[in-house]
C-alpha cells in the first residue's frame, strides 16, 4: 500500500462523514424550525450562495492585478524612480513680493483699483 492511497482514502472517508453529518443536521433542524424561521434560514443560505460568484470574481481580479504589479516591478527594477516636485501656482498678489513686504502692491499708500461686482437678477 502507498502512503498516497492511504491518505486519499482517509480524506474521502472524512468527506463522506462530513456530508452525512451535514445532511442529518439539515433534516433535524428543518423538522424542528417553524415556517418563519425556516424561511429566514433559507434566505440566508441563498444570499450566501449568491455572494460566492461575486467573491470569486473579486478574488480573480485581485490576483490578476497583483501579477501585473509584480511584472511592472520586475521590469523597472534597475531604474531609480523619478520624482518631480513642482511649486503650486499662486494667485497674483500672494507670491514672494507680497510675503517679503516690498513691491508696489504691498505699499500702504498704493492706489488700488476699485472692485466691481455684478448683482445677479438686478436690472441696470
Amino acid at each position: 500500500m502507498n502512503g498516497a492511497s492511504v491518505s486519499g482514502r482517509i480524506g474521502r472517508f472524512f468527506a463522506l462523514v462530513g456530508i452525512v453529518f451535514g445532511l442529518t443536521a439539515a433534516v433535524v433542524v428543518t423538522q424542528r424550525l417553524s415556517a418563519d424561521a425556516l424561511a429566514l434560514l433559507l434566505g440566508l443560505v441563498c444570499g450566501g450562495g449568491a455572494l460566492l460568484p461575486t467573491l470569486a470574481l473579486g478574488w480573480t481580479l485581485l490576483q490578476r492585478q497583483e501579477r501585473q504589479w509584480e511584472r511592472r516591478a520586475q521590469s523597472h527594477a534597475g531604474q531609480p524612480p523619478v520624482i518631480v516636485v513642482t511649486q503650486p501656482a499662486l494667485p497674483p498678489g500672494y507670491g514672494a513680493e507680497r510675503s517679503a513686504g516690498w513691491g508696489p502692491e504691498s505699499a500702504p499708500w498704493a492706489v488700488r483699483q476699485p472692485r466691481q461686482f455684478a448683482m445677479v437678477g438686478e436690472e441696470e
